[in-house]
């Protein structure tokens, strides 16, 4: 209570008054009852923490499986999931690493590549030459040439289909945003360019044409017949030299279309003004 007023009559001020709060809000705070504490300010610190326990405890209500053995359940700690360091897990405990490289892509792609193309290849010989084939032979196990142009026809055919269908779409599952398995590919185009499967049909008739040529040249024009081992390694090495004629003309092109450009852009450019 204070004293005020004119001519030093006593006035009566209560404490709201004094402390500086108006009517209003003094009676608005009366009328809600439970106090509402300010809300934590969000910070770039603490927005991206990670609640363990809250996830802890959606694993748990998650799993669902309450009569299989533990060992085959995933854990419920979120720390042995992420990696995370504990006093629980220092004990030399194996850590999950999300970013370790597995054995699989610790091989050079280049291996990966030719393996790829050689596995296809002695496909094609096993399940087209060789099983196809009994099918185009004279009771003697001979070939007449048209029988031979007919195998030949069915295995370049089947050998691009293979590899527009199956090896060249695991090359893209495969690839980084390096694109380098485009050196082990005769026409790196994307999938939905759809001349690239009659391409690789009408590619792959001149590579298994070139290796008849070169079982003719190594166990002469009447060789016994052929075998997926070493018809995989033929093929591949007519593959891979096609290709790399292919690479090699089209970096000349590239390195000559770079140089008349800059050519003539240092033909266009102004000449420097002596100072």
């Amino acid at each position: 209570m204070k004293y005020g007023g004119l001519c030093g009559a006593p006035r009566f001020v209560s404490g709201a008054h004094a402390a500086g709060i108006a009517p209003a809000q003094l009676s608005m705070a009366k009328k809600n009852k439970k106090y509402r504490p300010p809300e934590k300010e969000t910070t770039i610190e603490n927005f991206y923490d990670l609640k363990t326990k809250e996830m802890d405890e959606l694993v748990a209500a998650l799993r669902g499986e309450e009569d299989a053995p533990p060992e085959s359940l995933p854990s419920m700690n979120i720390a042995e999931v992420t990696g995370e360091v504990t006093e629980d897990n220092k004990k030399g405990k194996k850590q999950f690493d999300p970013y370790k490289r597995d054995k699989f892509s610790a091989i050079p792609f280049w291996v990966k590549a030719l393996f790829i193309k050689f596995w296809f290849f002695g496909a094609v010989c096993y399940f087209a030459l060789m099983g196809l084939g009994t099918f185009f032979t004279a009771d003697d196990g001979s070939y007449t040439w048209i029988q031979s142009i007919e195998l030949y026809l069915l295995c370049g055919a089947i050998m691009g289909i293979f590899v527009d269908c199956f090896v060249n779409p695991i090359f893209r599952m495969m690839e980084s945003d390096r694109k380098e398995y485009n050196y082990f590919m005769m026409f790196p185009f994307p999938f939905k360019q759809f001349w690239t499967f009659f391409a690789n049909i009408v590619y792959y008739l001149v590579v298994t044409y070139v290796v008849g040529l070169m079982y003719g040249l190594i166990f002469g024009p009447h060789f016994g017949g052929v075998e997926p081992l070493l018809f995989g390694v033929f093929c591949l090495v007519a593959d891979m030299a096609f290709i790399g004629v292919k690479d090699l003309i089209v970096f000349l092109i590239k390195r000559a279309v770079k140089r008349a450009r800059e050519k003539k852009a240092g033909a266009s450019a102004p000449p420097e003004t002596a100072a």
